[in-house]
């Protein structure tokens, strides 16, 4: 909040919500690198761009690169940073709470529960392998984890995800939660099992 109220330029993303965006400089150039899951507004290689030409623009400035969640997590935020570092721009990042913790806990689910899920798991649920399209993923190992699997923006790919777990050896009565719209007041919870995954999509 503090960076955002004296920042010059917000560089801001799709998923970060308007109250978040109120709280920016009134006078702060804004700008929208959005990306929607099928259409990317501006690619990632021209926002590590667009950073690093805001930085010289605004030798004493802030610019601020707003993101949802933890910039870490399937953020992009280390490439962003690679950029930077290769510029020599000096840079600050402020830690944020990832989905893949924030939402389940939203929701009810503890993602380790002593007993139950001693490790919990964040997996990319949309990167495809260019040779055959299918998501990259070693579902022989995932299916062996005993911890908690959660799968980041995974619900297009989730019948195949629950289909190669079990075939994997996972058992087909794992529960499942979908859960969207996380952490706002649209947030829903669908409870569902691996083996029911593809109708409780088709159905909700």
């Amino acid at each position: 909040k503090d960076i955002l109220e004296k920042a010059d330029v917000v560089v801001y993303d799709r998923l970060v919500s308007p109250a978040i965006l109120g709280m920016c400089n009134p006078k702060a150039k804004m700008v929208d690198v959005g990306k929607m899951p099928t259409h990317h507004k501006v690619k990632q290689s021209e926002i590590n761009k667009l950073l690093v030409q805001f930085a010289k623009e605004y030798p004493q400035g802030v610019i601020a690169r707003l993101k949802g969640g933890d910039p870490f997590v399937f953020g992009r935020g280390g490439e962003e940073a690679l950029e930077l570092v290769a510029a020599g721009v000096e840079f600050d990042v402020v830690p944020g709470i990832t989905s893949a913790i924030s939402v389940p806990a939203y929701a009810g689910i503890p993602v380790s529960h002593r007993g139950i899920a001693t490790s919990f798991h964040i997996i990319t649920g949309h990167e495809k392998a260019e040779s055959n399209g299918e998501l990259s993923l070693d579902f022989e190992n995932l299916a062996k984890c005993p911890g908690t699997l959660i799968f980041l923006m995974g619900i297009a790919n989730m019948d195949f995800i629950a289909k190669r777990l079990i075939e994997c050896g996972k058992d087909p009565k794992t529960p499942l939660a979908f859960i969207e719209k996380g952490t706002t007041p649209y947030q829903r919870t669908v409870m569902a099992t691996l083996e029911t995954a593809g109708e409780t999509i088709a159905r909700e």
